[in-house]
């Protein structure tokens, strides 16, 4: 019999994606699989739908645990449906985004031929806005089979997204036994892969299994503005922080390397701001 595969799903007011969402998890190739999905207090009908599309899970063969919580972030949305995860591998998507039918069987298969690997990804495409016309490889060739990716992660040059990553439960369980990572306001990605990759390699599945929609609103919208770029990279360093205690890794080059990047982001910015500057200048 198959392992049991936990898919978790954070929502925040994704009503206008969610019956395309969980119409690609029903479509799933690969059984049994516990759908967890974690409602952060929308104030659209996201719940009500998830609630009326239940029976429907339940009868393509899938477990549906529905949860219901007050606004506060993905990243606690998702320590509460960690709480709930039974399966022996963990893997989870955005509820505005789009798993293609062998997105969880692939990587699930791939964990069962490879029991010394604890994690492992796939390739996707990355849409903006909705249009398919778009899309973008998440992977690039030199980085597609790169096994250690761990200082990738957390130098943030390799891909974060969510519905293309699966890691076994026990693994996870060791970075983080009482199941809660760190709370970000810039999500929950890089809490759940960081400290799994300073202790595993990660395999690569060459297939093209998700679809991660980059839109103008929601829950993971990010403003342009320069004092909301500045906090992404601040807070961004500040996590970075929280999850080193969790890693197995040399804790002081990497302190270093925060402050390394911090730097270079923060330089990056402040030339990007004065160029816009020079450039609204000439238009006076």
């Amino acid at each position: 019999m198959n392992p049991l595969v936990s898919l978790i799903t954070p929502v925040y007011n994704a009503m206008p994606y969610l019956k395309d969402y969980l119409d690609s998890v029903k479509a799933q190739t690969w059984r049994p699989l516990e759908l967890i999905l974690s409602d952060d207090g929308s104030t659209d009908d996201s719940l009500s739908f998830i609630k009326n599309q239940i029976r429907e899970l339940e009868g393509s063969g899938i477990s549906v645990k529905v949860l219901g919580l007050p606004h506060v972030s993905q990243a606690a949305a998702v320590n509460a449906a960690l709480k709930e995860v039974t399966g022996e591998f963990i893997t989870w998507c955005d509820a505005d985004d789009v798993m293609l039918p062998q997105c969880v069987e692939k990587k699930a298969e791939f964990l069962l031929l490879h029991p010394e690997i604890g994690m492992v990804r796939n390739d996707g495409i990355m849409i903006e806005g909705g249009d398919i016309a778009s899309a973008t490889r998440d992977t690039l060739e030199s980085d597609r089979y790169t096994q250690d990716i761990f200082h990738k992660l957390f130098t943030q040059s390799t891909y974060c997204y969510a519905g293309c990553y699966m890691i076994r439960t026990d693994l996870f369980d060791n970075c983080y036994p009482e199941r809660e990572i760190p709370v970000s306001p810039e999500g929950q990605n890089l809490q759940l892969l960081i400290p799994p990759a300073s202790r595993s390699l990660c395999g690569f599945v060459p297939e093209i299994l998700h679809h991660y929609y980059r839109r103008s609103t929601g829950h993971s919208a990010s403003k342009k503005s320069y004092t909301r770029r500045r906090s992404r990279i601040l807070n961004f360093s500040l996590l970075l922080e929280e999850l080193l205690p969790y890693c197995t890794c040399d804790k002081e080059f990497y302190r270093a390397e925060i402050r390394r990047i911090e730097r270079e982001q923060l330089g990056l910015l402040m030339r990007s701001a004065a160029d816009r500057a020079r450039e609204e200048m000439k238009k006076r």
